[in-house]
């Protein structure tokens, strides 16, 4: 199994955060890339209704940043992120898509990326800027938007359990669904084929139904 959880979602309305877990939408075939966008935004499923609504940056710039441990493991797996997020970040802006990802420092960033002892299985807080309820696996992302659907502000925790052979499509991934392609992909149609596929981490770039799907998702600037 790819991690315990795909992902957890939050919109934040009115400053009131309401919550909601989100994990594979099944397919057993190759889709169409309508069919795709639409399980990856929205969680609809082929033919069927929307899970939530598809969210996004205003962009053009979305900063992220890896802040660093409070605990000896934590500090060594920030390490070991450190480089494995700088391809990550390249790989996604080389898609071509009208949002450009900025790598900063500190903890204003849009994106910040924590890593956590917390061991997997965990059960986590709300906790605002950090997480909202669910299960810890070996990479978490939250979002926040607001009512106008636009995200405001994303929290990737990593394990400190994750392995090395499973970090670079791991962090990848993580990254990807950051910026609102949410919804992971089960069944076996799309491994090797997709970051989102649940149940494999063999993918290490964006290309394919991934990159038309940010092209769509941001359309390039003019």
């Amino acid at each position: 199994m790819k991690r315990i959880l795909a992902l957890l979602a939050v919109a934040v309305l009115d400053g009131a955060a309401s919550g909601e877990e989100f994990d594979g939408v099944r397919t057993d075939r190759l889709l169409s890339d309508e069919e795709f966008f639409l399980l990856a935004t929205c969680g609809a499923t082929p033919g069927g209704d929307c899970q939530g609504p598809t969210v996004r940056w205003a962009g053009p710039v979305v900063t992220v940043a890896l802040l660093t441990g409070e605990t000896p493991a934590e500090q060594e797996t920030a390490n070991r992120i450190d480089g494995v997020l700088t391809r990550a970040i390249t790989a996604i802006n080389r898609v071509g898509s009208g949002l450009t990802l900025r790598r900063v420092a500190g903890p204003a960033a849009d994106i910040c990326i924590r890593p956590t002892d917390v061991p997997e299985g965990t059960e986590l807080a709300d906790e605002p800027g950090i997480s909202a309820p669910g299960i810890m696996g070996v990479g978490y992302v939250t979002l926040w938007w607001s009512d106008t659907e636009q995200i405001t502000e994303a929290s990737i925790l990593f394990s400190t359990g994750i392995t090395d052979i499973d970090l670079t499509s791991v962090v990848l991934e993580e990254l990807f669904q950051s910026l609102g392609p949410r919804f992971d992909i089960e069944g076996s149609a799309y491994e090797s084929l997709s970051i989102l596929s649940q149940t494999s981490n063999a993918t290490t770039t964006i290309v394919g139904q991934d990159a038309t799907l940010l092209r769509r998702l941001y359309p390039p600037q003019p």
